[in-house]
């Protein structure tokens, strides 16, 4: 972390790049996990009920059932993302010991399709919520629910924060 700000390379000598590296790619295993744990969990899904969200996504015929069946995508966009984020923590875990910048790069594309997949989410989230059918947050008040909605903004944009210094490690390594 301290060739990103050089200013407290005197404070943390005791932190590189890679080992922050190290931290992003068990974070991002642990939030994979927890958050497809606490999915499945929480909406009691499974692989039968995933299989079955594309099949009723296929077969809409009246513009009502399309905001319905937005649930069952929502909650198996959750589960993408949670496996995206598996991945991505896997690809940085092995470049991270490998020394390969390839994997460094993969991680960063993974985790910019996790953010545009996690802004569309609360898009639609927020669609949902809105015409009052089923939501995914109808357990909440609105203050409760745009509450989570933002934490969510600001989670993306630490990732975001994570993808810009993994992305610091490639460059200081092809130069």
């Amino acid at each position: 972390m301290c060739e990103i700000f050089p200013e407290v390379q005197t404070c943390f000598t005791i932190l590189s790049i890679r080992l922050g590296m190290l931290f992003i790619a068990i974070l991002s295993i642990a939030t994979g996990a927890i958050t497809l744990g606490v999915t499945e969990k929480a909406a009691n899904y499974g692989m039968n009920k995933v299989v079955s969200v594309y099949n009723n996504v296929t077969n809409i015929t009246k513009p009502e059932e399309a905001l319905s069946g937005l649930s069952g995508i929502v909650t198996t966009s959750i589960c993408a993302m949670s496996l995206i984020f598996m991945m991505a923590g896997v690809c940085l875990l092995i470049s991270t010991f490998v020394d390969q910048e390839g994997y460094a790069q993969a991680f960063i594309w993974l985790i910019m399709l996790n953010i545009l997949i996690g802004l569309l989410l609360i898009l639609a989230i927020t669609c949902e919520c809105l015409t009052r059918s089923k939501c995914y947050l109808g357990d909440m008040d609105w203050l409760s629910g745009a509450m989570i909605l933002i934490t969510i903004v600001f989670y993306l944009i630490l990732w975001y924060y994570f993808a810009c210094v993994a992305n610091t490690y490639v460059l200081n390594r092809n130069t």
